[in-house]
């Protein structure tokens, strides 16, 4: 019960508190987690909370919900942040919000232990003054386990190791901010969606990265600990009710796509995302990094993708731009795409590992219909793709199919167990001619080039492209590519744990690259082939990339 001569802020709180209590042991599917610090202290939060409330299927808990309605006010309710493990009846609690203080059998005030009451009120005071906005968890335990939907604008402070548990919704106009330095640890089956019309700021630092990485104990860390993460906007798409892969059929947060092409998914800069992707049910994954409908304001940039279980980053449709990416040790295609997108990218390195992966790119316009518009045709500068020719798993550079278009330039690719770029199906080859699938200044080399082929001989029933001859296009002049030509990479280049990715000062790949666009997305001065400027000693991998192997 609340004290009837308590302030209307106490009872405020007290009835915030019951409500939590109610929702926590009604086990709400919808709503698996009340965040009781940011109920304090977030008014749209508070008020979605209500409103929910009002509307749910327990009697008790509409009870609540009505009366909060009626008690609710704008604002920070307390600059204090209560231990939530206690109820806010408790005497000590009560006394600081202002109840009554307790009496003896006369009905007079009992100074019993009133020193000590002071002496408490001037510690707590202290400590609210203090942590005015920090939550308390981080006083206790440096942890705080996310789970459901969040609302409004929310912060997750540095100083805090944030578990996801189950898949966690950023809900439509709801902001997350991600300090630099921050952890982020997912269980098994968790994952952070930021649905349509919900915004991402995750801005690390070079020398305070982001990290996205698996709750599981290092040392016992795997790809597929958990789902990785989701972003998902409303930039055109190729597809009528486009539905991301992972979140169940008829969720609308798993909508995406729109037609605003400079729309924002939000910022994700200088983050590491380890670990990640599972099969939700067959084929059915989510990826490392995963976007779906994101426009060109979304800044995407300084990212890493680490051993995934599938994609490293699978982009769906939209317009957004990819700026030094680092994709390492995925389990299926390094960068994948279709649905339309139209991207551009720069200095992009994906390496595959030996014993895991099939393409460092797959790209895809529209499986059901290879012509759908708009044609996924992103343009790419400055690229490494290396493999270390694995004896166990068939690797190709790119395989481009059903329609996809793209402009490749100024790009590496060395090693490789499989052919260089395998082109799949008519519509594929017709891009060539229609000027929207273009290649201009590659150097291909595997190791040795001893009795190696780039190109895998298709004939009768091996025939996927219409009887195109890849041999005969990609090394004609036009195209300008090396092949057999060394880029000369260090040696580490293919290494797991402590790769190197820029060729030697002494590479061919200083020369015969073709001029960069102008434009404020594109770097002008890189006038090399790949994504690091050769002999560079210290280059933009370096500081905020990590490559623990388990």
């Amino acid at each position: 019960m609340v004290d009837a001569v308590s302030s209307p802020r106490a009872q405020l709180v007290e009835l915030l508190w019951q409500l939590k209590q109610n929702f926590d042991q009604e086990g709400d599917s919808s709503l698996r987690f009340v965040h009781f610090n940011t109920l304090l202290n977030d008014p749209t939060y508070r008020a979605e909370i209500i409103k929910r409330a009002i509307h749910h299927d327990n009697r008790k808990i509409r009870a609540l919900g009505l009366k909060l309605q009626e008690a609710n006010r704008d604002g920070v309710l307390l600059h204090k942040r209560p231990v939530t493990s206690t109820p806010l009846t408790n005497p000590d609690i009560a006394e600081t919000l202002g109840t009554q203080p307790p009496r003896d059998a006369t009905g007079a005030k009992s100074h019993r232990g009133t020193y000590a009451w002071l002496g408490l009120a001037a510690v707590m005071l202290g400590l609210i003054s203090y942590f005015a906005y920090k939550p308390i968890h981080q006083l206790i335990a440096g942890t705080q386990v996310i789970k459901g939907s969040l609302f409004g604008n929310q912060t997750w402070a540095a100083n805090t190791t944030w578990i996801l548990d189950g898949i966690v919704y950023l809900e439509a106009g709801g902001t997350l901010t991600i300090e630099p330095g921050t952890r982020i640890e997912g269980r098994p089956g968790s994952a952070l969606v930021i649905t349509r019309d919900a915004t991402l700021f995750a801005r690390g630092q070079e020398n305070a990265p982001i990290v996205f990485t698996s709750n599981q104990a290092e040392g016992t860390r795997t790809a597929g600990d958990w789902g990785g993460v989701v972003m998902l906007g409303s930039a055109p798409v190729n597809v009528e009710g486009a539905q991301i892969e992972g979140i169940p059929a008829g969720d609308t947060r798993g909508e995406f796509g729109g037609r605003d092409m400079e729309s924002s998914c939000g910022v994700m800069e200088y983050s590491r995302i380890e670990f990640a992707g599972f099969e939700v049910y067959a084929n059915n994954e989510l990826n490392g990094l995963t976007l779906g409908g994101c426009g060109s304001n979304t800044i995407i940039r300084h990212v890493q993708v680490h051993r995934a279980l599938d994609d490293g980053i699978e982009v769906f449709g939209g317009t957004v731009n990819l700026k030094h990416i680092v994709i390492t040790g995925a389990g299926d295609d390094s960068l994948d795409w279709d649905m339309g997108w139209r991207g551009n990218v720069q200095f992009l390195v994906a390496q595959q590992h030996a014993n895991v992966g099939d393409n460092a790119f797959e790209g895809d316009n529209l499986k059901a219909n290879p012509n759908a518009s708009p044609l996924s045709e992103p343009t790419m500068y400055n690229v490494t793709l290396i493999s270390p020719r694995s004896h166990e798993k068939y690797h190709r550079a790119m395989t481009l199919k059903v329609g996809s278009g793209g402009h490749f330039h100024n790009i590496i690719i060395d090693g490789f167990s499989g052919e260089t770029i395998d082109l799949k199906g008519a519509e594929t080859v017709r891009r060539i001619s229609n000027g929207e699938l273009t290649f201009n200044s590659m150097m291909v080399h595997k190791v040795g080039n001893r009795g190696l082929t780039f190109f895998d001989a298709e004939a009768m029933d091996s025939d996927d492209d219409d009887g195109f001859d890849e041999r005969r296009y990609f090394q004609s002049s036009a195209i300008a590519a090396q092949f057999g030509t060394d880029p000369l990479l260090t040696r580490d280049a293919t290494s797991a744990s402590h790769p190197d990715f820029a060729p030697t000062a002494r590479s061919p790949a200083r020369n015969g690259a073709s001029p960069i666009p102008q434009g404020e997305f594109w770097d002008e001065a890189a006038n090399y082939l790949g994504a690091v400027r050769p002999g560079n000693v210290q280059n933009w991998t370096d500081g905020w990339t990590s490559y623990p192997l388990n």
